[in-house]
């Protein structure tokens, strides 16, 4: 089931194809793949001057964005059951059953007050079966050999006999395992493994019999797989991981602020199983293995007990989108840890979508006290994620005690927190609440509170950022500007990071990789600057925003990697980036969003070109950016693109990694004309070899399918002298890691 992904993929281009094959020159290493001679007549020159560094590059600067749109939240889950709770708008959802009946039953007698509803089966035949395929965009699947443990909550008042759970395909056995049920008034869990002797992607199934008659209550059905890593599976993944993300922000933007008076709203602590006294207290249960052993277990914020949402992105559609929370804040959590990310959560900031819900209104919050509900709950989630279970506050150590009886004792990496998405005008005197309460609670335990920045949301569109080619201030700057009139701060960096949201045509990202070259460096008006969703697409018209997309292409991808130079340029000011969304769904029907950078089915992934050039700047980011000039000989770095606007073709940025002390050359030539590049390094010596890992396709609209990829990276060494020769082909991204060492 795991995509293997490697960035080290041999190649042999033909000859001429992109460097010259001539005789190895002094100093460099004959024993490279290639030699990069240096061109007699350049088209441009290039000279990195590492002695002088320019600036410091954020050492978080490329990260991932997860969001649960276009049904991720359901791919992303290690739980193959669809509504296993019965939580449904259509309560029996997604189960078919024969012999027996159902009836969702709610309140009294449930499960745990978080998870009211629950199945009661009236089983009127002997060998009745009840069945469940799974999630219509992401159906059940087997992989020959992989353990699946399954699990269920019974109150068996009126039944007693045989249960079996059984994985099958096409109506056929591909593995089981069997409970004696036994007569209880209470909840019991039974629980147990099975191996699939078999793979299969279609018509897979969840079957439970009952071997006799008699009605019973059920709850919580899971079929987990041990194809996972902290409750994802590991196909999605290993994807994740292969990207050497940075940071990881989520669980998404418009799916925090829900809309119509407070429904579809992310709330984190029922995504962790927080009760209605504001606890995340233990649940208790007797627990029975196949074997018939019993247990008592306690645990805490397991999946029965999370209280689930409505995603607002299920929009008018009649497909059920919950978010059952099988995936919540501490899963997020455990996923940035383990492929060495921080976190960056994003939280309501009492107000419902502007974008989809009118102009946004303001939210009752969890008890009725508006603002001060989200405040509190922002405030409760940094003392979660890194709180001292034995702070003399009182609240730090609770929310750090609830994230270590979860199984979590060390503090999380943490270092900013999202308040809102993609707001505007009144949103304002709302953050400056937060941003108020943030600074009480630091002076009152200094050291928690301030160990994390606020990121302040702004405006869904390009103009809404500061722009010296327009003369836009851009929206949050306004409005910091007017908050340091007050006096409350001395410099607009207090004011918060700047969350920067843009969903361009392609020539936009081409035309202004220059952005932030024109932002303050230092003094009062120095703010940092968070590119919290990004994308290119291949329409000019946005009219139609957020649903105005078109899907992925090479095309998109080149200008991405041009804009990203630009980034990495100005890695000061620019802290974090990340493209936008992360996953869609291979049945375009269930996409709320279509340009993404990987798309998935039940058991494979489309990695898009998009997601090789995301790949190909994390795993190359410096740490400190050198200075460049450049002469043009005979290429011309303009050129027309097919929207009929001129814009650079040629794009470079360098930087130095401190800890491999390799120089780090970039170049996307988005032209359609190859360009002969001599490379001169200056103030370094060279170990005359380097590493070149390349993407390049002739066909701007190429795209990569299931079937075959278009564009996927291409690497090899190339022996280099201080001055050396490379061909930026067309339509080509490139990263040089010259080596010093």
């Amino acid at each position: 089931m795991k995509k293997q992904l490697s960035m080290l993929l041999s190649c042999v281009f033909a000859a001429g194809s992109l460097i010259s094959f001539a005789a190895c020159s002094d100093g460099a290493d004959p024993s490279a793949d290639r030699q990069g001679d240096k061109f007699s007549s350049p088209d441009v020159t290039l000279t990195v001057r590492a002695y002088k560094t320019e600036r410091t590059i954020s050492d978080e600067l490329f990260g991932v964005f997860l969001e649960d749109i276009n049904y991720a939240g359901y791919a992303l889950d290690d739980d193959l059951v669809a509504n296993g709770s019965f939580t449904y708008r259509e309560k029996s959802d997604r189960w078919n059953a024969a012999g027996l009946s159902v009836n969702v039953r709610e309140g009294e007698g449930s499960l745990h007050e978080n998870n009211p509803d629950y199945a009661e089966l009236d089983v009127y035949e002997p060998n009745a079966t009840l069945e469940n395929a799974g999630y219509e965009m992401v159906p059940m699947a087997a992989q020959e050999g992989t353990e699946y443990t399954f699990s269920a909550f019974v109150r068996a008042e009126n039944y007693e006999g045989p249960l079996t759970a059984e994985l099958t395909a096409e109506g056929g056995s591909l593995g089981s395992v069997s409970f004696d049920v036994k007569k209880s008034g209470e909840w019991v869990k039974y629980t147990g493994s099975l191996t699939a002797a078999a793979s299969a992607a279609q018509n897979v199934a969840l079957r439970l019999t009952f071997g006799n008659t008699g009605t019973l209550a059920l709850d919580s059905v899971s079929l987990v797989t041990s194809e996972n890593t902290g409750g994802i599976k590991n196909y999605l993944y290993d994807a994740i991981e292969a990207l050497s993300p940075a940071f990881v922000r989520f669980p998404g933007g418009c799916v925090v602020e829900g809309k119509l008076s407070g429904d579809a709203v992310y709330d984190w602590k029922n995504s962790v199983g927080v009760n209605s006294q504001d606890e995340l207290a233990p649940f208790t249960y007797t627990q029975v293995d196949e074997t018939g052993t019993s247990e008592q277990v306690t645990t805490y914020g397991e999946p029965a007990t999370r209280k689930p949402n409505t995603d607002i992105w299920q929009q008018s559609s009649s497909i059920d989108y919950e978010m059952s929370y099988g995936v919540g804040f501490y899963e997020y959590f455990l996923l940035c840890e383990s492929v060495g990310a921080s976190a960056i959560p994003v939280l309501n900031a009492g107000l419902s979508c502007m974008i989809q819900d009118g102009g946004g209104i303001t939210l009752p919050g969890r008890y009725g006290n508006g603002i001060q509900d989200f405040i509190d709950e922002a405030l409760d989630l940094v003392a979660f994620a890194k709180g001292d279970p034995s702070s003399s506050d009182e609240n730090e150590a609770k929310w750090a005690q609830a994230r270590v009886n979860m199984g979590h004792p060390e503090p999380f990496e943490m270092n900013y927190v999202g308040i809102g998405n993609e707001q505007w005008d009144k949103y304002y005197s709302f953050y400056r609440e937060f941003l108020k309460a943030f600074r009480e609670a630091e002076e009152q335990n200094p050291g928690l509170y301030g160990s994390v920045e606020l990121i302040v949301g702004n405006g869904a569109n390009f103009v809404d950022c500061e722009n010296a080619k327009t003369g836009a201030v851009g929206l949050a700057k306004s409005d910091a500007i007017q908050y340091r009139m007050t006096g409350k701060i001395e410099n607009l960096s207090e004011y918060g990071v700047h969350d920067h949201h843009y969903y361009m045509n392609y020539v936009d990202f081409l035309a202004n990789a220059d952005l932030y070259d024109s932002y303050a460096r230092e003094g009062a008006d120095f703010y940092k600057v968070f590119v919290g969703e990004y994308s290119a697409n291949k329409q000019n018209d946005l009219s139609g925003y957020p649903n105005a997309q078109t899907d992925n292409s090479w095309m998109t991808a080149l200008a991405e990697a041009a804009y990203m130079t630009g980034l990495e340029r100005n890695g000061d000011v620019v802290c974090l980036a990340a493209y936008a969304p992360m996953f869609g769904c291979t049945e375009g029907g269930y996409n709320q969003w279509t340009a993404d950078m990987m798309f998935y089915t039940n058991t494979e992934l489309v990695l898009t070109p998009n997601y090789y050039v995301q790949q190909l700047f994390m795993h190359n980011t410096g740490d400190a950016l050198l200075a460049v000039s450049e002469k043009y000989a005979s290429f011309v770095n303009k050129t027309v693109y097919g929207s009929g606007t001129e814009a650079p073709a040629l794009f470079r940025v360098a930087s130095r990694d401190e800890e491999t002390g390799d120089i780090i050359v970039k170049l996307v030539n988005a032209g359609d004309q190859d360009a002969d590049i001599n490379i001169a390094v200056k103030g370094a010596a060279t170990a005359g070899i380097a590493d070149v890992t390349v993407l390049q396709c002739d066909d701007v609209n190429a795209v990569n399918t299931l079937s075959g990829e278009s564009v996927s990276p291409e690497s090899y060494t190339l022996g280099v002298n201080a001055t050396f020769g490379y061909t930026a082909a067309a339509r080509s991204v490139t990263v040089l890691r010259i080596r010093t060492k």
